[in-house]
């Protein structure tokens, strides 16, 4: 066969061979590109499912946090409450002791009043029997003494007579005397009692008005904690009803997350007989993504958005706007927007190796499309769950992530 012959085999063949190939990677891409919208589709569904989950954590702490105080409120309520009822009673038993007081004094007074009415009535009788007495003996005058002495049968009998008389006016005397000062001494002891009365009714009506406020601030206190429990029972119906519904949705999460890497595992089975199986894997380092600081590192940690959770990656403090590139040579295999990445590249690097990059602020490379290390694909920004500018930057080997810093 002459080399002119061979070289027209040659060229048939490979006619032949581009021909089959033009027919088979339209084939290939329309398969490969159905399976990428199918996940793309599927994962917006999970972020969605995952952000409504988040959400749900988020308004069952806030709930949480709420009851709590309220419990806390109720607690404090109830101990004042407790303490303006020990002191209503308190001041209800004391008013209870003056309204005691006063009716004894009272009664005592009555009862001052009587003896001082009768004492006033026998003191009267007394100084009218000692006043008709007395003018009986002026009217009598000297004929009175007269009759004494010619009355009295000798002169021992004259004296008794005489000191007999004189007896009977000084005891007249001496009773209105003893009846005065028990008059007196009556007097004395009503404006006493009258004194008493009046102390002991002005702290009953001190008391009265304690009372009436106190018992004020304790129905108020009342009214406070059964509003706080009716509120506490509405943030507990609705706590059950955010728990019930965040179950719905991680039981949703599990089924798209199955259905996300079974799409998965197709892509990755249709990518090894595609373009990018023939991308070959660079271990000679990867180049640092964006010019900044590690702020946040690799491992478990505190997120503001889930709680406990593995952070897949390092963030990168950066200002908004600066360039983001490829670590390495590679395909991009997604360029697109997440609600938990926000705007997010994967670069498919060979060997099983992807790198991520994410929350930027602008993606300035396609699905497909070949980059090599160093090359500009976004800029820094701060979409998706972020909490400010900086770039969020994962390498996983087979789909598992991986310390960014063990590869530099």
């Amino acid at each position: 066969m002459s080399a002119t012959t061979s070289l027209k085999y040659r060229l048939t063949a490979l006619i032949i061979i581009l021909a089959l190939s033009s027919l088979a990677n339209p084939v290939f891409a329309s398969e490969i590109n159905k399976n990428r919208n199918r996940l793309n589709d599927v994962n917006s569904q999970l972020n969605q499912t995952r952000q409504k989950i988040t959400q749900a954590k988020a308004q069952e702490y806030q709930l949480v946090s709420q009851i709590q105080q309220m419990d806390s409120n109720i607690a404090s309520v109830q101990k004042e409450y407790d303490r303006l009822d020990d002191e209503l009673k308190t001041v209800s038993s004391q008013r209870a002791t003056t309204e005691k007081q006063l009716a004894d004094l009272q009664a005592q007074l009555y009862q001052t009043q009587q003896d001082l009415d009768n004492t006033d009535a026998k003191l009267t009788e007394q100084k009218g029997i000692l006043d008709n007495r007395i003018q009986n003996i002026y009217k009598r005058g000297d004929t009175g003494y007269i009759d004494v002495i010619l009355n009295s049968s000798d002169f021992v009998n004259l004296l008794k007579r005489m000191r007999f008389l004189e007896f009977i006016v000084s005891q007249d005397v001496d009773i209105v005397e003893r009846i005065s000062k028990t008059k007196a001494a009556i007097e004395e002891k009503k404006l006493e009692v009258e004194q008493d009365k009046a102390a002991v009714n002005s702290a009953r009506i001190k008391l009265i008005d304690e009372e009436r406020k106190t018992k004020q601030l304790t129905d108020a206190k009342l009214v406070q904690k059964t509003a706080l429990q009716a509120e506490i029972g509405k943030k507990q119906s609705l706590l059950s009803q955010t728990q019930s519904n965040r179950a719905a949705c991680e039981i949703a999460e599990k089924q798209l997350l199955a259905e996300s890497n079974s799409i998965a595992a197709r892509i990755r089975q249709l990518e090894k007989g595609g373009s990018l199986s023939q991308i070959t894997y660079n271990p000679s380092g990867f180049a640092w993504p964006t010019s900044g600081r590690v702020t946040s590192p690799y491992g478990y940690r505190i997120c503001p958005f889930h709680g406990r959770e593995l952070h897949s990656g390092i963030d990168i403090g950066a200002p908004s706007g600066q360039a983001v590139v490829a670590a390495q040579d590679g395909v991009v295999i997604e360029a697109r927007y997440s609600s938990s990445y926000g705007n997010m590249v994967i670069i498919s690097h060979g060997g099983g190796v992807t790198s991520l990059y994410a929350h930027q602020s602008a993606i300035l490379v396609s699905n497909g499309q070949r980059v090599s290390k160093g090359q500009t694909i976004g800029r820094v920004g701060s979409t998706g769950y972020s909490t400010g500018p900086h770039l969020h930057f994962e390498i996983r080997k087979n789909g598992t992530p991986q310390n960014p810093m063990n590869w530099y």
